[in-house]
């Protein structure tokens, strides 16, 4: 499975309409990367940036306000470290989500399998890191 596919299977589902998806993962992600996305107050809406997610086959934590259809755990940005280091342990793949101001595209998307490569995705720009050994993610 890409990044793609396991964005939409795990989150983008969540945030795409039905009717306006079109069972291309690639363009499909895009699309939610970019658009537009209802949030939890109601009638406002904001383009997901400024924000993380850590994405597993269960559950969705992030610190976008998402709209409660979603089902995400919102959280505040002080566990995004516990959030990682969670779904590493969990032992399946997981996405790790830092999304900043700039568009991100689907190809910035990649499933981090292992805590000792866990690829951390952002715009443009994507970094492994070793968060047993790393002393950034060890401290």
């Amino acid at each position: 499975m890409n990044g793609a596919e396991f964005f939409m299977d795990y989150a983008g589902k969540y945030l795409l309409p039905p009717a306006d998806r079109t069972e291309d993962a690639i363009a499909d992600a895009e699309r939610v990367l970019n658009m537009s996305l209802a949030q939890y107050t109601p009638g406002k809406k904001l383009r997901l940036s400024s924000c993380w997610m850590v994405i597993t086959d269960s559950a969705v934590f992030t610190t976008f306000k998402a709209h409660p259809d979603t089902g995400f755990h919102v959280c505040p940005g002080a566990e995004f470290k516990p959030q990682v280091k969670a779904a590493a342990a969990m032992g399946r793949p997981f996405m790790v989500l830092e999304l900043g101001k700039r568009s991100t595209w689907a190809r910035d998307l990649f499933v981090s399998y292992d805590a000792r490569a866990v690829r951390l995705c952002g715009q443009g720009i994507t970094a492994t890191v070793n968060i047993k050994e790393d002393k950034k993610w060890t401290s």
